[in-house]
């Protein structure tokens, strides 16, 4: 069977992972920052840079995975995770419908990050934190999940 990009799928997922752990490692410290918006600590350039960063990583972890994900729907989740592991499908699934629910966040939190006064805004950092904890918990959930899904076959 013909599969779009299958010829490329290996590099397309390692490509991902490299690009998943750039995000996690944004996503988090980006949260970690966030919440010193809310403690009266305003490193707003380092904000700035970690809003920017993980939008970035988590629009290029989207498009590398939509890339790859040709591949593993035939040869991996229909020929053996549906017939053998199909709560791995099935999490699969909830894992790419959470990674979506993200990407309207990411959105969100590159516009406040470049327009938020941290220190006059105070209702909308609290708005803000919340969002960059959110997406730190999606990231940081797909990244887990994928992993654990990768290894029913890999292991």
């Amino acid at each position: 069977m013909d599969v779009a990009f299958h010829s490329v799928a290996r590099l397309l997922v390692v490509l991902h992972a490299v690009a998943a752990m750039v995000l996690v490692g944004a996503a988090t410290h980006h949260a970690v920052v966030a919440l010193g918006y809310v403690r009266g600590r305003a490193q707003v350039r380092l904000g700035r840079i970690y809003a920017a960063t993980t939008a970035v990583a988590y629009v290029v972890t989207f498009v590398l995975g939509l890339w790859a994900y040709p591949t593993f729907r035939y040869h991996v989740r229909a020929l053996f995770l549906d017939r053998a592991e199909p709560w791995a499908s099935s999490w699969f699934e909830v894992k790419e419908y959470v990674a979506a629910l993200g990407l309207p966040l990411v959105v969100m939190i590159l516009g406040m990050a470049r327009s938020i006064d941290v220190k006059a805004d105070r209702v909308l950092v609290r708005v803000y934190a919340a969002c960059a904890i959110a997406v730190a918990a999606i990231v940081w959930f797909d990244v887990l999940t994928g992993l654990v899904i990768t290894m029913v076959k890999g292991v």
